[in-house]
């Protein structure tokens, strides 16, 4: 299988006896969790992978609470001798293609998915073989990045230490993450420090303070419409935009239908847009092709949208089973799909060109019933090849970032529309983005009990989310605000 990035996990250190709180600090509440699945979620949010969870006092209490979470628990059997102990099992359970791993403590419960991103990024831009927040003020805190080339070191440590035993030697290899408000790294060292925390914060998640926001990302199938059919509230919706001069971005997976058409569905559906409020899954895998290799060769499946992004771009196009070679495969959903443009892909993939896809959707929200989306084409495509695609669509972050930079709004005030957990919502976490999960398409309510993806607020529909967003504020004039 071809390796197309630097693979990034993340080793969560939860073995400790909790001796200051007399019960597991594993299991005290944050965010209507316990603090060690909250530490999981928000690693595996931000796409780190794999996750390890180290266990060893408590086990057998903790375990079970993990069960449904995706994530690798490894048991500390010796985690009496100390943070060594931990590590040693924590790096023997990382797969050897691991390039670097982020060492977590539990007992941090303000560190969001964007900011583990940024240990990726800064890492990446850097090539340090560590990588240590500090504040302004310079104060250092955890979590810590190690490269690959400081496993064996770690696993060689002994006693009650952790890695901040190598910063000595090793100070010429470390780079810092600039952060600019220490106080995500508040950690839960006593019961006074953890009810502080809790009071201090309100423990504020699943709220949504409409008054703060500024712009949408929208999704459209699914949100809007399902099939043919426009959802209830559309017309209510986009009045609502234009009442309130929401800037707004309609940002779809779906890379079969061009800017244009989609105007042109709205518009047959009662509602006027244009072209610039629009972007698919196939413009970001334009884009990002453009940017690497102008002008490079293209064979595509997909429709339209993937053909006039291409173009859109400079890029050399290419849809004939007989083309010899190209320098990038693009994957699109495709209503027509057949065995010989699957053939055609997987010949030309074999031989060398870059697999793109434009999205992972597995399934796609027909009326009344769902059919295979794009991940279920690519999928057919790795099985053939061996080969996993760079994924251009949600939830990568490129739609959502040309989206913003469109609207020239921030993550804080650009509210995320959609009706997936798995591309929609964890896109817009990923990027620190407030995130609306609409019950009327791919992802129910009944899903979010196990789900390691939690959004801002669940709301019905649009009709709901119009009323809500409406409705007057408070009397004492508090913001309006959603619950999840």
């Amino acid at each position: 299988m071809t390796k197309t990035q630097p693979i990034v996990a993340a080793v969560i250190l939860a073995a400790g006896g909790s001796t200051r709180f007399g019960r597991p600090k594993q299991l005290l509440t944050w965010n209507h969790k316990p603090l060690i699945a909250q530490a999981a979620d928000v690693a595996w949010s931000a796409g780190l992978d794999p996750v390890i969870v180290v266990v060893g006092a408590y086990a057998d209490t903790v375990i079970p609470v993990m069960a449904a979470r995706p994530v690798r628990i490894v048991r500390n059997y010796r985690w009496q001798e100390g943070m060594s102990s931990s590590l040693h099992v924590g790096i023997a359970a990382l797969p050897p293609d691991v390039d670097a791993a982020i060492f977590m403590p539990i007992d941090q419960p303000l560190i969001t998915p964007r900011l583990l991103q940024m240990y990726v990024h800064h890492w990446q831009e850097t090539c340090a073989g560590i990588l240590v927040p500090q504040t302004t003020e310079g104060q250092h805190g955890s979590p810590v990045l190690f490269s690959q080339r400081y496993f064996e070191e770690l696993a060689g440590l002994s006693g009650d230490v952790g890695g901040r035993a190598l910063f000595a030697q090793h100070n010429d290899d470390i780079a810092h993450l600039p952060i600019s408000d220490s106080a995500w790294m508040t950690d839960i060292d006593t019961p006074a420090a953890y009810e502080q925390l809790r009071l201090s914060t309100g423990a504020v998640s699943g709220r949504l303070d409409f008054s703060q926001i500024r712009g949408l990302v929208c999704d459209m199938d699914g949100v809007l419409w399902r099939g043919q059919t426009a959802l209830p509230g559309l017309k209510d919706f986009f009045r609502l935009i234009h009442d309130l001069d929401l800037r707004y971005m309609l940002v779809t997976n779906n890379s079969s239908r061009t800017p244009a058409q989609y105007v042109q569905k709205l518009a047959g559906m009662g509602i006027s847009t244009t072209t610039d409020h629009v972007l698919n899954s196939a413009i970001a895998a334009a884009r990002h092709i453009a940017d690497r290799q102008p002008g490079a060769s293209v064979f595509a499946i997909g429709g339209p949208g993937v053909r006039e992004a291409a173009v859109t771009h400079g890029l050399e196009f290419h849809n004939e089973a007989d083309t010899e070679a190209v320098d990038y495969v693009v994957v699109g959903w495709d209503r027509d799909l057949t065995w010989k443009k699957l053939a055609t892909a997987t010949r030309l993939i074999l031989n060398g060109a870059a697999f793109i896809g434009t999205n992972p959707d597995k399934t796609f929200p027909l009326e009344h019933t769902l059919a295979p989306g794009n991940g279920a084409q690519t999928a057919a495509l790795t099985a053939a090849t061996g080969i996993e695609p760079v994924m251009a669509g949600k939830p990568a972050g490129p739609l959502y970032q040309q989206a913003m930079q469109r609207m020239d709004t921030t993550p804080e005030t650009t509210l995320v529309l959609g009706d997936r957990l798995d591309t929609d919502i964890l896109g817009g976490i990923r990027l620190g983005m407030p995130t609306a999960l609409l019950l009327t398409g791919i992802s129910q309510a009944d899903e979010l009990e196990d789900s390691p993806i939690r959004p801002t607020a669940v709301i019905k529909d649009l009709a709901t989310l119009v009323q809500k967003w409406r409705a007057p504020c408070r009397q004492s004039g508090q913001p309006h605000t959603v619950r999840d």
